[in-house]
């Protein structure tokens, strides 16, 4: 079975003591693809130089909405240059986030609009961080939608919202980022909503190391230890494992071009 992590950051300093065993480790799972998820410009090229020593691994490149504050024209033309390479395989990640407020609504917007019209641009897919702000970022994409006049491409990162927001992202043209809190108790309402999903936009994703699933939980999360989130989906869907890793597996390599 091979499984692609569609939204990790094995970039990150957490991974600096033991990142080649962390891939090894994945790679003996059957995880065969990732997609490094840089978040802020310092972290873009190094993000990129990792992914030349770590053949298996691409990179998406964006300014988290933790850090929109810092975004300018400039730092916009940077990431358009930057984003011809061809180990980037998305923009992002980008989007709304109104629970942290950790940069002012109104650059938020600004810099989540420049990222859409940026990928849009350069015709590769975008991936949206989202947290408390599901109704203000869909009005964001749906405008953006009926500007271009057609539907988008893009994975919605570490889905969880309810299924009225899901059918508003199927309509876009949106995919659905799976991961470890599909695998928690108390998110059955998830589970219910991820079992009406469309098989054609599922991918997997860890956010690693940041929320493990259960059985990990308090430790860092890492890409192997996604088979636990392939058997829940297998079981909330009622297929086998291996078809939840086919189905996930072909969309990953469809959205983000992967060979």
């Amino acid at each position: 079975m091979e499984i692609i992590d569609t939204h990790c950051h094995l970039n990150a300093p957490d991974f600096n003591q033991d990142r080649s065993a962390v891939f090894k480790r994945a790679a003996d799972a059957g995880v065969v693809g990732f997609i490094m998820v840089a978040t802020e410009p310092n972290d873009w090229r190094r993000s990129l130089d990792l992914a030349e020593a770590y053949t298996a691994a691409r990179v998406a490149i964006g300014i988290h909405p933790h850090e929109a504050s810092y975004y300018t024209t400039a730092i916009g033309e940077d990431l358009k240059a930057l984003a011809g390479n061809a180990r980037v395989a998305a923009i992002g990640e980008t989007g709304l986030d109104f629970f942290r407020n950790r940069s002012p609504r109104d650059k938020q917007y600004e810099s989540f609009q420049a990222h859409l019209e940026i990928a849009n641009e350069i015709q590769k897919p975008f991936i949206l961080h989202c947290r408390a702000a599901e109704a203000e970022m869909l009005e964001v994409l749906e405008a953006f939608k009926k500007k271009i006049g057609r539907p988008l491409c893009g994975v919605w990162h570490c889905f969880t919202a309810t299924s009225g927001y899901a059918s508003r992202a199927t309509a876009l043209g949106l995919h659905f980022g799976l991961g470890g809190i599909a695998t928690y108790p108390k998110a059955s309402d998830l589970r219910e909503v991820l079992a009406g999903l469309p098989e054609d936009r599922l991918v997997l994703e860890t956010d690693c190391p940041y929320l493990p699933p259960q059985g990990w939980r308090g430790q860092r999360n890492e890409p192997a230890y996604l088979s636990k989130v392939v058997e829940t989906l297998a079981t909330v869907r009622k297929i086998a494992p291996a078809e939840v890793c086919r189905i996930t597996t072909a969309n990953a390599r469809a959205l983000f071009k992967l060979d």
